[in-house]
């Protein structure tokens, strides 16, 4: 991972949805997927949802639990319902240059276009921090998506530790690093700083107090002397 990028500033407007609104999305989502048989063994990986003029839309990554190569975007207001998810495609050309199409940067794209999280795996946060890892460098690109996932990562107790446990992969502290908050593990990194610097004061403070006995003790052996 190259130099830091400057921390994302958080656009006006920009809240994470309320945890009673996401479990009534999460719950229509479901009986939506349930209902529309396109699936004999769904397994959801992350659902998100944009209200426009009143109404809720809905996308959701849909895996089959039997073979999880078998992965969908499940969108049920659309005309294709539907889509595997190598057909996914970015909508500007610039992401398509500086991103592989993939769904964990198709999220960060929605996300940018105000489309809300309701629901995301531990398998796919993952991913997405793998995504962010790789591309940390243009990563400012999807800023407003970035920002938006991180929030709702801070806010739920999705951190670079316990996606490091799970995955096996150290992860960077991101939510420090762009989002400049404080973290268990940005406490951590401090705490050690200022018991180091304090242990290296203390070293001094010996050194001064060693010369200080020397001086005096070869002070008193003049004295002895006269």
């Amino acid at each position: 991972m190259a130099s830091s990028l400057p921390v994302f500033r958080k656009r006006k407007g920009m809240k994470t949805m309320l945890l009673k609104n996401r479990i009534e999305h999460l719950e229509n989502v479901l009986s939506e997927i349930n209902h529309s048989k396109l699936y004999e063994y769904p397994h959801v990986d992350f659902i998100l949802a944009k209200e426009i003029n009143g109404k809720h839309y809905y996308t959701a990554g849909v895996s089959d639990k039997t073979d999880p190569s078998k992965a969908y975007l499940f969108r049920p207001k659309a005309r294709a319902r539907s889509i595997p998810l190598q057909n996914i495609r970015y909508d500007k050309q610039k992401y398509r240059e500086l991103f592989d199409e993939c769904v964990e940067g198709y999220v960060l794209q929605q996300l940018n276009k105000g489309y809300k999280i309701v629901y995301i795996s531990i398998a796919f946060h993952i991913a997405v921090w793998e995504f962010i890892n790789t591309y940390y460098d243009n990563i400012e690109y999807f800023s407003d998506g970035t920002i938006d996932y991180l929030e709702f990562c801070h806010e739920t107790g999705i951190s670079s530790t316990l996606l490091s446990h799970y995955s096996g992969t150290l992860f960077p502290d991101f939510i420090h690093e762009l989002l400049g908050k404080f973290t268990l593990e940005s406490s951590k990194k401090l705490i050690k700083s200022m018991i180091e610097v304090n242990n290296h004061m203390i070293d001094i403070y010996q050194i001064r107090n060693e010369l200080g006995y020397k001086i005096l003790d070869r002070g008193l052996k003049n004295e002895e002397r006269s």
